[in-house]
């Protein structure tokens, strides 16, 4: 295995490190030291997710952004992805600050393994994507903020390790979705600009469960009620659409389903603080400077 550090930054209780990691044949991986906790996020777009032999959930890193977490000393098995380079960001703690802070001992992510390699959860998610700005693009007392974000991450981790404590006191239930129905769920919204955004009753059909299934379970594995991931992330396309896009604020409403362009624009301002064409006008202003 071939790991090229790009960027790091070493703070009291953690050190983050933006990786390129390179194998080409199944490979033992486990934390560089016995001592650490690891929350790592993936970052490259070539490859499809990663397999992994030894853990009960078989995929990790279904996506960008995708988040992982190992225990100290807890190895999982690789296999390559496509053998193309992975690009990472790798959140690396101290063992007694992570517990200290999170107050769950590293015997109770021994029980769960399979929840672990791949977290559905854009709080996760999102905290990682601002370190990880910080680290490419410091500004001002980047190390604060830095520091700052990554103790807000040992906030969610503590969280996130509280219901999996609930899910198997409850013997089980609500276990959240498994790595393929989550896997058809984003295939189907990067999908929606050309083919509409779905209701949840087609969310259901598709990972072959009913409606309260789904809403119950999407929630455990992400935090997130469906019908407001689905609306932030068609507010997100609209967005993109609107700074790229030479089409107006009313066909960008239309493309992408709202019941009306009065409709959208109350959503977008209420998400961004501007209205539709105030956001486009903005980022063609940028364009030209």
């Amino acid at each position: 295995m071939e790991q090229v550090i790009e960027k790091e930054i070493t703070l009291p209780n953690v050190a983050v490190k933006l990786a390129t990691v390179q194998w080409a044949t199944a490979e033992e991986f486990s934390p560089q030291f016995s001592g650490y906790y690891n929350i790592c996020q993936r970052l490259s777009d070539n490859h499809s997710a990663l397999r992994i032999g030894n853990v009960p959930a078989r995929e990790a890193f279904a996506r960008v952004r995708s988040v992982g977490f190992l225990p100290p000393a807890w190895p999982v098995k690789l296999y390559p992805a496509l053998e193309r380079p992975f690009r990472v960001l790798n959140c690396i703690f101290d063992k007694d600050f992570f517990e200290e802070t999170t107050q769950i001992e590293q015997e109770h992510w021994d029980d769960h393994p399979g929840a672990l390699v791949s977290i559905k959860d854009r709080r996760l998610e999102t905290m990682m994507q601002e370190i990880y700005g910080e680290l490419v693009e410091p500004g001002f007392a980047h190390d604060l903020l830095i520091e700052a974000a990554s103790t807000m991450l040992l906030v969610e981790m503590a969280r996130y390790g509280r219901r999996l404590a609930k899910v198997s006191e409850k013997g089980g239930a609500g276990q959240g979705l498994a790595p393929w129905q989550m896997r058809r769920i984003h295939e189907r919204l990067e999908a929606a600009q050309d083919t509409g955004y779905p209701g949840v009753a087609e969310l259901a059909a598709l990972c072959g469960i009913s409606q309260s299934h789904l809403m119950r379970n999407f929630k455990v594995s992400t935090g997130w009620q469906i019908h407001k991931y689905v609306a932030e992330e068609r507010l997100k396309a609209a967005k993109r659409m609107l700074a790229e896009d030479k089409a107006s604020a009313r066909e960008i409403s239309a493309r992408l389903g709202f019941s009306s362009p009065a409709y959208f624009a109350t959503a977008f301002r209420r998400m961004t603080g501007k209205t539709p064409t105030e956001y486009q006008r903005q980022s063609r202003t940028l364009e030209v400077h």
